[in-house]
């Protein structure tokens, strides 16, 4: 079957702004309706315009964790899908009932996401199991994920390696002469993000200067005099272009907490990025890895300091993190890459449903 014309379903838990450019990509290989939560419920942003694709929206009923879309199986059933593919969110349990009960669906049927969350128990690894062995593949944010369902359910899985890069995105990284240290973080405030180690860092060592950009900044206790100083610097939500001055200006960004899509932030601006080594990570921060970025336990003052030490000793190695990551990024880590995974899982489960006809 040509992949132009097959016809996909594709249920998300949302599609915000940065997903557009995927959205978009993906809708030039396949005929795409996407179904999602609306964006605002959950402090996210929607995109200004959506094209190429059609969207549908569908607000979620909650209780006690449990979340359920009403209308969803009847969307499932209203249109002649060649391929189905869910985020796989347990605690969207119309989902699980969609599946359940259009067992029809089971051979062009795609799992996506995460699909390992944080809680274990007998009856969620159970319906993990289920729902895997009896669909057409799964689809996995990262490459450590989707080896991990292979070998624990043996399911055909293919890894899009999640980002929100294009390849004609990517940015030469810029480093200036000057004696401090620059240091960047760009995301939401969130207490998972642990900031108030990077405001602490900057009132203990007096060469660190901060720039922290994204919602919720405002509401971080900042002393007065570091920003009498301009020794921190606050920004509210920046994105795209105007962004580039802020790496620009950066050495290095740091991420004291839970790091996500700010990986691919970094290597898109060709900056090194420094990660904490205690704290549970989105999958995002396998590329890190694979470019060998710097992990650190940002909770040891002792380990912090020997790094930053090492790091004005030898500040050639700013520049050699930042090529490392953009290098890995750009060969596997871009939206074009991302597209053309879920368009082969796709064509491949509308085969297989093809060939069984």
């Amino acid at each position: 079957m040509n992949a132009k014309f097959i016809k996909v379903l594709m249920v998300l838990d949302h599609a915000p702004d940065y997903r557009e450019s995927f959205l978009q990509e993906l809708a030039n290989m396949v005929d795409l309706t996407v179904v999602a939560q609306p964006c605002e419920n959950d402090g996210l942003s929607a995109p200004r315009f959506r094209s190429g694709y059609r969207y549908i929206e569908i607000a979620t009923l909650r209780l006690a964790g449990i979340f359920w879309q009403p209308g969803m199986m009847q969307l499932i059933q209203r249109e002649k899908w060649d391929a189905v593919c869910f985020d796989m969110n347990l605690h969207h349990i119309d989902r699980i009932v969609s599946f359940c009960t259009n067992k029809k669906f089971h051979k062009k049927w795609l799992w996506r996401g995460h699909i390992f969350g944080k809680h274990q128990s007998r009856i969620l690894n159970w319906t993990r199991k289920y729902l895997l062995q009896n669909a057409a593949g799964c689809l996995a944010y990262s490459e450590l994920i989707a080896q991990r369902v292979k070998k624990e359910y043996g399911v055909e899985t293919a890894s899009f390696n999640n980002t929100q890069v294009k390849n004609n995105e990517f940015r030469v990284g810029c480093f200036d002469e000057h004696a401090e240290l620059r240091i960047l973080f760009v995301g939401r405030n969130q207490p998972r993000k642990r900031l108030e180690r990077l405001v602490k860092l900057s009132e203990r060592v007096p060469d660190i200067h901060l720039r922290l950009i994204g919602p919720g900044m405002e509401k971080l206790q900042i002393p007065a005099e570091l920003r009498r100083s301009g020794r921190i610097e606050l920004f509210g939500r920046i994105d795209g272009k105007d962004l580039n001055p802020h790496f620009d200006w950066a050495d290095m960004v740091f991420n004291p907490g839970h790091v996500g899509l700010l990986v691919m932030n970094s290597a898109q601006h060709g900056k090194g990025i420094a990660i904490d080594a205690k704290s549970p990570h989105a999958p995002e921060y396998w590329l890190a890895k694979e470019a060998g970025q710097p992990f650190i336990p940002f909770c040891d003052q002792d380990a912090v300091d020997h790094f930053l030490e090492d790091v004005r000793k030898n500040r050639g190695k700013l520049q050699q993190w930042g090529q490392q990551l953009q290098t890995i990024a750009k060969k596997k880590y871009t939206i074009e890459y991302m597209a053309s995974a879920h368009c082969r899982m796709f064509k491949a489960a509308a085969d297989k449903e093809t060939h069984n006809v």
